[in-house]
């Protein structure tokens, strides 16, 4: 489908010395294209980046967002929305166990890509 380089935030893990490619997860938007939410590692840590399919398959070809969507070291994000209709992204933070915890962001969906709310 892709590899983590092809992000131009993604960076080499020093802890595994390559690339990571992590926790993928799919949503399709309110205007029907496919989107994957994914994590790797960048200059804030684990981050969480948006890869958008031009041919609104699994297939690809899938285009990586320039900036990621969450860059403060928390990952493997999936989406969801409240009872009341919000869009939220859950992942966890920090990527340092014993201290992990889920962490719950309000998310835009604009039709052409996805982004966090209020920031």
């Amino acid at each position: 489908m892709f590899q983590a380089s092809d992000a131009p935030w993604s960076k080499k893990s020093k802890q595994y010395g390559c690339d990571v490619t992590d926790g993928p997860y799919l949503y399709r938007s309110q205007s029907g294209k496919l989107m994957m939410v994914w994590s790797s590692f960048g200059t804030g840590g684990y981050t969480v980046g948006v890869a958008v399919s031009k041919s609104g398959k699994l297939a690809g070809p899938w285009e990586q967002q320039a900036q990621p969507i969450f860059a403060e070291d928390g990952g493997h994000p999936m989406l969801f929305h409240r009872f009341d209709g919000q869009l939220m992204m859950i992942l966890h933070q920090p990527n340092h166990a014993p201290n992990e915890r889920a962490r719950m962001l309000e998310v835009e969906d604009t039709g052409d890509t996805i982004r966090l709310k209020n920031r």
